[in-house]
């Protein structure tokens, strides 16, 4: 188990929902799917070994993953979106048809069917996990309203201020409401004075450098515990069979010498270090962009197509979205006005039709498109 997993764990064991949070392609979604299934069907712990003296065959095995939340577990998964409302996550009012009219029922959205199956005696749960993708895609704070106060578990049932549920939207009657729809058919009823279930858990991600997402306020962010999930050039080195310690630093002399994968990993190292010094960490580039590199029978000249092709479909959108406005800065990256000294190079400034004026603008390349050996000067000149 990764040490980012015990971590969210480690939260949860303190009464404390989860926020993951850094650049695309850092592993975000990655990882909470790797929870999501951790949960809904537990794994082999990495620590410890049990013995079964009746059994000859395999009498030693390890013991189930320790999860430190109440089992059986149910797992939910939703994203936000800019349409994703109150209404899909904790109560809506949804038109019914009836014999005499059209009247508005009730139905609970994610969290408080949460709630409300941890209130069910015939429910097989003694837990609900929630992972909310893209968190920041929505209106966070209006999405949650009220129930935001929920996320902190001093005011669940058990917790030092056990609240009632303001579900002011209900029509109650001898102490209950209304029936509520729920998301799997059922219908249940809520008495009046209900607290909120103990055991519900939250694990988000966001993205932390998508310009058209609704910025998390500090009420709601300080109700989670942040894991930052940055980019981790020592993923790439492990999977592609790179020691660190042994790569060459570019220089006059070497630079020419560089493998498609220790270019690959050095022009990544290089731009993420000039876009932290230069936007700030969180517009950093992800590994993820890079992993599908190669395969087991990819050669060198297959692996600086790969590169080729993944820079022009991931890592130069991304580079001119973060440099959107500032040409010169991206120009500068590029080493547009310092090419090598023989041999073309795929990055260029533009010039007019019959003439010699030169533009400070980009020319449009597709460097997957161009010849090998130029793919490869440009790339490995690109690390220094």
């Amino acid at each position: 188990m990764s040490d980012k997993l015990r971590d969210i764990l480690s939260s949860w064991e303190k009464g404390r929902n989860v926020l993951l949070y850094g650049p695309p392609a850092t592993g975000k979604t990655r990882l909470i799917s790797e929870l999501f299934q951790i949960l809904k069907s537990p794994q082999e712990s990495d620590e410890g070994i049990m013995l079964d003296p009746d059994d000859a065959n395999t009498p030693f095995s390890r013991p189930e993953q320790a999860i430190p939340i109440p089992k059986p577990v149910k797992v939910v998964w939703t994203t936000f979106h800019q349409s994703y409302g109150y209404e899909d996550f904790v109560l809506g009012l949804r038109p019914e048809m009836t014999g005499s009219g059209t009247k508005l029922k009730p139905f609970a959205g994610v969290f408080l069917d949460a709630a409300l199956e941890l209130s069910d005696n015939t429910s097989e749960y003694n837990s609900v996990v929630i992972f909310i993708d893209e968190i920041n895609r929505g209106n966070a704070a209006r999405i949650f309203g009220e129930f935001m106060t929920f996320l902190d578990f001093d005011y669940r049932r058990d917790g030092r201020v056990a609240l009632p549920l303001p579900l002011r939207q209900l029509n109650y009657i001898d102490g209950h409401s209304e029936e509520i729809y729920r998301a799997e058919g059922q219908e249940a009823k809520i008495p009046f004075g209900f607290t909120f279930a103990k055991h519900i858990y939250i694990v988000a991600t966001m993205n932390s450098v998508d310009r058209a997402a609704v910025p998390i306020d500090s009420a709601l962010a300080r109700r989670f515990d942040r894991i930052e999930m940055r980019p981790n050039l020592s993923v790439l080195a492990q999977k592609w069979g790179l020691d660190e310690s042994l790569l060459l630093i570019p220089i006059d002399d070497n630079w020419q010498n560089l493998s498609p994968l220790e270019a690959a990993y050095l022009l990544l190292d290089r731009l993420n270090l000039a876009i932290a010094a230069d936007l700030g960490p969180e517009f950093e580039l992800g590994h993820g962009l890079l992993t599908q590199l190669t395969t087991s029978n990819s050669t060198e000249n297959v692996i600086w197509k790969a590169l080729a092709k993944a820079w022009d479909e991931v890592i130069y959108p991304q580079l001119e979205d973060r440099y959107s406005g500032r040409p010169e800065q991206l120009i500068e990256l590029l080493r547009v006005d310092t090419p090598p000294l023989s041999g073309s190079y795929a990055w260029t400034l533009r010039t007019t039709l019959g003439s010699s004026i030169r533009a400070r603008t980009l020319t449009p390349v597709c460097v997957s498109e161009l010849q090998l050996e130029e793919i490869k000067r440009s790339f490995r000149w690109l690390t220094r």
